[in-house]
């Protein structure tokens, strides 16, 4: 017997896609505890599941909850940090100091929790009910993971985790020094990860086994990842192509794709982001394995990295997704316009991409990229019910009819006003039911200044 029953509502169900999903103007959805029961008309709805708890959602889109495939929350202790920007002048330096020094080196344990905590809540209050988040910060091994999955479970958002494998050694340059021990560390944290949430657990959190980069890794430890990864029956998160392809040609005598294609890592099981700088044969190598690209566009351009050749993968047959690495704001709406308006800019064409090709990657694409499609990334009886509720301020009416341009013209993530992750409502009248949202900013921006103050910033 469905327990909650939100009615009056334009319904948005998005299966299989945004084009081609239902669209039901006096809609209703019922859920029978974490999954979705039934969906249909809000008066037949009403009439077959009186006395149930109710949301009048007059006015509002119900729709599923976004999916965002590559995060790296503690990043946002990083927010706003007063950088010495004449320190950087290439990529490897915003890489090395930006990245590794000011933040991942210096990061801890408390502070991975506060951040993962205060990310976690405001990428639930925009609209993102799940994540795939890859937890760097070798200097908090071991438990790191365990910080991590503290916060997941407190705040309410789904995830998956990985801790991110690497020989990258913490106060060596990259290109001077690196080290199989550093890799090994990461493999032990992440399989203490698998055992404690196994795959299949059935719950909010699963793995997804962190190799960083085939630059950072030898042959040795990527075969190892896919060994490892096999026998947890988890995927892989990975970084391909953000930095230039020679750096990669010169170490391993090869391009990205083609070390991990040749070390078994690549496959329909693997998230790739970035993937900027790819050849046509690249793409090909990719495209065969069935990798799944996490377009990066906000991160790849701060970083004056270049722009994916999506209009090109597209064409191959890839599964693009949407990710960010929680650099700039945590609100989807940004992440997905900005990638609506990329790819017209930057190859004078219009027609790329129409906005209900960009909403798939967030959502059922998403899905599809962490072999979840059967659980969540649409509306669908049976699937997890990972809804989320906007009530939309927009100048012009939103109907049927215009529901899917209102994504790319309107939406805000401050439109959202409730967010439902399996089945229990985490996101009410726009604010955490889990956790005080005060306590949680105080609790972040406390461990943003102790990391801050070992960077030299007086505060």
């Amino acid at each position: 017997m469905a327990e909650l029953l939100i009615k009056n509502a334009l319904v948005l169900t998005f299966d299989e896609n945004a084009l081609t999903g239902g669209m039901i103007a006096d809609g209703a959805v019922a859920i029978e505890g974490n999954r979705i029961a039934d969906i249909g008309d809000s008066a037949e709805l009403a009439a077959k599941y009186p006395g149930v708890k109710t949301i009048d959602a007059a006015g509002r889109i119900v729709m599923p909850g976004f999916i965002v495939t590559h995060t790296h929350m503690p990043y946002v202790l990083g927010h706003n940090m007063p950088v010495d920007f004449s320190q950087l002048h290439s990529f490897w330096d915003m890489l090395q100091k930006m990245g590794w020094e000011w933040l991942e080196d210096i990061t801890t344990q408390e502070g991975v929790y506060a951040a993962t905590r205060y990310a976690a809540t405001k990428l639930l209050k925009s609209g993102t009910t799940t994540v795939c988040e890859f937890v760097e910060g070798p200097n908090a091994l071991p438990g790191i993971l365990g910080a991590t999955a503290k916060a997941i479970e407190e705040t309410g958002i789904r995830a998956q985790v990985g801790f991110e494998v690497t020989e990258r050694i913490p106060g060596a340059h990259i290109l001077e020094k690196t080290s199989v021990a550093y890799a090994d560390r990461g493999f032990e944290e992440n399989i203490r990860f698998f055992e404690q949430y196994p795959s299949g657990n059935g719950g909010r959190i699963t793995g997804r086994l962190g190799l960083h980069t085939a630059f950072t890794n030898s042959r040795e430890t990527m075969k190892k990842a896919r060994e490892i990864a096999d026998r947890y029956h988890v995927g892989i998160q990975t970084h391909i192509a953000e930095i230039p392809r020679v750096f990669v040609v010169e170490k391993h005598g090869m391009s990205a794709p083609q070390i991990l294609e040749e070390t078994g890592v690549l496959g329909p099981d693997v998230v790739a982001a970035h993937c900027i700088d790819l050849t046509d044969e690249d793409v090909a190598i990719l495209a065969r394995n069935r990798v799944n690209v996490a377009h990066t566009p906000m991160t790849n351009s701060f970083g004056g990295n270049g722009v994916a050749r999506i209009p090109y993968m597209v064409e191959q047959g890839m599964n693009i997704t949407l990710g960010h690495d929680c650099f700039f704001t945590l609100d989807i709406s940004e992440y997905l316009r900005y990638a609506f308006l990329l790819h017209k800019a930057h190859n004078a064409n219009a027609g790329l991409f129409p906005i209900f090709q960009v909403l798939d990657w967030a959502l059922g694409n998403a899905a599809r990229a962490l072999g979840m499609d059967g659980e969540i990334g649409s509306l669908k009886v049976g699937k997890k019910a990972d809804i989320i509720i906007l009530n939309p301020d927009s100048p012009s009416p939103i109907a049927p009819c215009s529901a899917l341009s209102y994504f790319d013209m309107t939406f805000q993530g401050r439109h959202v006003e409730t967010v439902i992750v399996d089945g229990e409502i985490v996101i009410q009248d726009g604010h955490s039911t889990k956790v005080n949202e005060d306590e949680v900013k105080k609790a972040c921006q406390e461990e943003a200044k102790i990391l801050w103050r070992k960077t030299g910033v007086q505060i």
